[in-house]
C-alpha cells in the first residue's frame, strides 16, 4: 500500500505541474503588478491622447490599449504591461511624427 500512496502522490504532483504550466492555474497577480499595470495603462493614454491631438494617432494604439486592459483583468499582467508600453511607444512616435512633419513638408514643395 506504501507504493501505491507514493505513485498516487507523484502522479498528483505531475498533474499539478502541468496544469501550471499549461496556465490552468489561477493568477498568483499581486497588487504591484496591478499598480504597475495601472502606471503602463495611463501613460500609454496620455501618450495616444497626445498623438491624437496632434493629429498623428497611429491605427492600432487605441485597440493595443484595450487588449492591455482586457489582459490585465484576466490578471495576464506581464503580457499587458508590455502591450501598454508599446502602445505607449507608438503614441510618443506619433508626437515626435507631427513634430517633423511641422517642418518636413517644406522640403517637399516645389520652389
Amino acid at each position: 500500500m506504501g507504493h501505491a500512496s507514493g505513485c498516487r502522490r507523484l502522479l498528483a504532483a505531475a498533474v499539478a505541474a502541468v496544469a501550471l504550466a499549461a496556465g490552468a492555474w489561477p493568477s498568483l497577480a499581486s497588487a504591484d503588478d496591478a499598480e504597475a499595470f495601472k502606471a503602463a495603462y495611463e501613460a500609454a493614454e496620455a501618450a495616444r491622447k497626445a498623438a491624437a491631438k496632434a493629429g498623428f494617432e497611429w491605427r492600432d494604439t487605441r485597440r493595443m490599449i484595450l487588449v492591455a486592459k482586457k489582459l490585465a483583468e484576466e490578471g495576464k499582467y506581464a503580457r499587458a504591461i508590455r502591450l501598454a508600453d508599446r502602445a505607449r511607444r507608438q503614441g510618443e512616435l506619433g508626437v515626435m511624427q507631427a513634430r517633423e512633419q511641422e517642418t518636413a513638408w517644406r522640403a517637399a514643395v516645389v520652389k
